[in-house]
């Protein structure tokens, strides 16, 4: 298969294991010249809960590997609720994370930030939650057997809202296979286009952005010690360096990098953290990227 590929230009190919195969099942696929491109990770979809350490363990386990098997990341898919909901729901203080347009740009950043092919879910983008379908009108089986202890699969598979004043939110004239979530019409893509803070906005500057930050697509990964809820690590190609650090919590935090050297803040866009005095203060859900000089 490799072989047939390689006539021709930009053909990329990715392994789906999806028998909750091991980290080196996983590899087998990917490792060397004549394998596949890329192998589909479920490490962070089939997790309930949020954390660095969760964020580290993953990306260690595949550094530890050889280095010519290239990993990709996911955090949402048509199989498992959406990750705003998934993760965003763990809030002990305010409004759940879920619904907080923060949280999403945040996790979005993450995603692109983290060495491998991002995988983007439809709607993940727009920061959409879990869709709410009342049971009656239910298609997926294990949802209907299961309701209402779980989430569920068919709150992630909801029609994508394109404009909130069309008609099923500019999907279809027609009667969709499920019902639109009135949550989703009010995030629907329309009206995030020209809101520069909207979770859609700030992720299309910031993958435009990334494309002149070889460190972000091609880079080595190290991540440094912090405590939870931050998760800290640098980025490295040739003489890029970058620092990344990301609040996953709902509290602002300080933390001080034990690292000789200068920082100095990027153009990457979303960046609300701050550096003061060798201190990184992140706002809640709060994101930094430095360059190392």
């Amino acid at each position: 298969m490799r072989a047939l590929l390689d006539r021709y230009d930009d053909r990329f190919t990715v392994a789906e294991i999806g028998d909750h195969s091991s980290l080196d099942e996983l590899i087998s696929y990917v490792n060397g010249p004549d394998r596949l491109h890329t192998a589909y990770s479920f490490v962070f979809i089939e997790n309930k809960n949020l954390s660095a350490k969760l964020i580290r363990d993953a990306l260690e386990a595949w550094q530890d590997t050889e280095q010519s098997a290239w990993p990709s990341w996911a955090f949402s898919n048509h199989d498992a609720p959406r990750v705003a909901s998934r993760w965003g729901a763990q809030s002990k203080d305010g409004a759940p994370a879920e619904t907080d347009p923060r949280f999403a740009a945040m996790l979005n950043s993450l995603l692109c930030c983290l060495r491998g092919t991002a995988f983007v879910y439809q709607g993940q983008e727009l920061g959409l939650p879990q869709a709410h379908v009342p049971f009656e009108y239910l298609r997926d089986p294990e949802a209907i057997a299961n309701w209402p202890d779980t989430l569920g699969r068919d709150g992630a598979r909801t029609p994508m809202p394109w404009d909130a004043s069309s008609p099923q939110c500019g999907f279809s004239t027609a009667r969709p296979w499920l019902p639109i979530d009135p949550r989703h019409a009010q995030l629907a893509a329309n009206t995030q286009y020209n809101d520069p803070n909207s979770p859609f906005s700030q992720m299309k500057a910031f993958l435009r952005a990334r494309k002149n930050h070889p460190a972000l697509i091609h880079g080595t990964i190290r991540f440094f010690e912090s405590p939870e809820p931050i998760l800290a690590f640098e980025r490295t190609d040739g003489s890029e360096r970058l620092l990344c650090a990301f609040n996953l919590g709902e509290k602002a935090v300080d933390w001080h990098p034990q690292i000789a050297a200068s920082w100095t803040a990027t153009d990457l866009p979303g960046c609300t953290g701050t550096l003061e005095d060798g201190r990184i203060h992140l706002p809640p859900y709060g994101q930094c990227i430095l360059s190392r000089k």
